[in-house]
């Protein structure tokens, strides 16, 4: 989950330090923009209960070896359970006490060591991004608590919904309401339900897929979770509208049950945070996530692939953007002043900020991300979608065959829009004509991701 700015990109302290997707994007947005704007800042940081991104590291870590507030990192899994990858606990723990062991162990490879560290030196020296939080903030548990409660908004609302919202809601609410929100330290962190030990308090010392019956049903309650989660921290910053993603599978049937629950849980937040009416976004069907996926890769191979292989081409697409990402970065550092012109990003955003109203406002952000689209052109192809949106295209090779990575990029509206979910791969220029990309002939999809842009205030 990220939020924009207009022209920054706001990452809560977890994401920026446990996303091996946030990190890998950032740290080649930062070696580009070394090499064509040095002063360029286009990541802030936003920070909860720290000072500085090395303190919030530094609280992260502590509790990877605490029992009762547990962290699951999916960046460095080793700190878990370090002997199943042939580590001495002992000498872990030791090395998670400090980031500069951490960084400096013989275990974590240089990859990942560059990626933190690069990020480290990047948030050192910029300022955080100034909270303005809700006058009454919920907790996850609370939130949690009232999802399984039939009185509750969502509990009286959800009958009258479509039936694939009903099925999933029903689903979730049986499943909360098998882990018990109310049961001491069950929701308390996140990582419980990732990691395969007992639940909190649990009798049988069951683990949480086993409670719920099933994997599928465990994904489904992360996800909204999750983005209950991503709502209390975007809420917490209450400056612009976040971006909510899911990660990318593979069928439709689990993609439109993860939308679904991405729609329950931002109506759920809004209802209890600022009581707001209780209605979820109904517009998630199969033929939506059929002709109008928000981000997809496709492969010119009728052979099996792997998740590995599909990254792998992720990478490379991500790769085919660099020269994109020059252009962008070299516009932002076109201020004006001392004999510069000032470039065409830049009076976008002096446009957006001087709307005196809605629509006003509407018509320079939509100029604006035509502006950006114009300067990221040149790394593909795009087509107008109907009315509302662009799709873009980018093509990179792989061991598994070309691959060809779609992207939908609806024009947004001022409280709530679709958009990437995934910042790897750049949309490009709009032009009219361009054939989607269902009709490539030799290609197949490979993966699917949905993602959200959403003011949870609204």
């Amino acid at each position: 989950m990220t939020l924009a700015l207009g022209r920054d990109v706001v990452v809560p302290q977890s994401y920026a330090f446990d996303s091996i997707g946030f990190l890998s994007v950032a740290r080649t947005v930062l070696q580009v923009r070394n090499r064509v704007a040095i002063d360029e800042h286009p990541f802030r940081i936003h920070l909860s209960r720290a000072d500085s991104f090395e303190e919030a590291i530094a609280g992260m870590l502590s509790r990877t070896f605490d029992e009762n507030r547990p962290f699951l990192s999916s960046l460095l899994p080793e700190l878990h359970k370090p002997e199943q990858y042939g580590l001495d606990p002992s000498d872990v723990r030791w090395q998670s006490e400090s980031l500069d062991r951490l960084l400096n162990s013989d275990w974590i490879g240089v990859d990942r060591a560059q990626a933190l560290n690069d990020i480290r030196a990047e948030f050192r020296g910029l300022p955080r991004i100034k909270a303005n939080p809700s006058a009454a903030p919920l907790g996850l548990g609370q939130l949690l608590a009232s999802t399984i409660e039939e009185a509750s908004p969502m509990g009286r609302t959800a009958q009258s919904l479509p039936e694939p919202f009903r099925e999933v809601h029903a689903e979730l609410v049986n499943a909360i309401r098998r882990l018990d929100p109310t049961r001491s330290q069950a929701f308390g962190e996140r990582s419980r339900l990732r990691i395969r030990d007992p639940w909190p308090n649990d009798p049988g010392r069951r683990t949480p897929e086993e409670i719920v019956g099933s994997r599928s049903t465990l994904n489904l309650v992360i996800e909204f979770v999750d983005t209950l989660y991503n709502a209390i921290v975007a809420d917490s910053i209450g400056i612009a509208p976040a971006t909510f993603s899911t990660d990318v599978a593979v069928g439709d049937r689990a993609l439109i049950s993860r939308a679904i629950a991405q729609e329950l849980a931002i109506a759920q937040y809004r209802s209890g945070a600022h009581q707001a009416a209780w209605l979820p976004r109904q517009d998630v069907s199969n033929s939506e996530s059929e002709e109008h996926p928000l981000f997809e890769v496709r492969l010119n191979s009728q052979a099996a692939v792997t998740e590995n292989q599909t990254r792998d081409q992720l990478s490379n697409l991500r790769d085919t953007a660099v020269d994109a990402i020059a252009a962008l970065l070299d516009a932002r550092a076109q201020r004006g002043g001392s004999g510069r012109a000032r470039s065409p990003f830049w009076k976008g955003l002096d446009k957006l900020a001087a709307a005196e109203d809605a629509a006003a406002a509407r018509k320079a952000l939509d100029a604006h991300l035509t502006c950006v689209a114009s300067i990221l052109g040149g790394q593909g192809d795009a087509g107008l979608v109907g009315k509302f949106g662009v799709q873009v295209f980018l093509t990179g090779s792989g061991s598994a065959g070309p691959a060809i990575a779609a992207a939908l990029w609806p024009v947004p509206g001022i409280l709530e829009f679709p958009a990437i979910a995934i910042g790897a791969v750049a949309p490009t220029v709009a032009q009219k004509g361009v054939q989607s990309v269902r009709r490539w002939q030799g290609t197949r999809r490979r993966a699917h991701a949905l993602g959200r842009v959403v003011d949870v205030r609204g």
